[in-house]
């Protein structure tokens, strides 16, 4: 049921590839450094989640704005 309801509302969101790409680069990046500074698992698994977090927190503040509002007009176009 759960399912088919995501299935169904599925085509009603907005989806961007910055959406997605933006947090996994920050979560590859975050995997690295943390693997450069310990070598284990729950280093991994702690750069990942600390990098996806970040990334999402640059999407949400930043461009998000920026790629859903329309541009604005400058202010001398008129002449």
């Amino acid at each position: 049921m759960v399912l088919a309801l995501i299935v169904a509302l599925l085509p009603g969101c907005q989806w961007s590839a910055a959406q997605l790409y933006i947090p996994l680069a920050y979560a590859l990046t975050g995997l690295c450094i943390a693997m450069l500074m310990s070598p284990t698992p729950i280093a991994a698994l702690v750069g990942v989640l600390v990098g996806l977090a970040l990334g999402a927190a640059v999407y949400n503040n930043s461009l998000k704005r920026q790629i859903s509002e329309p541009p604005k007009p400058e202010l001398g176009a008129g002449k």
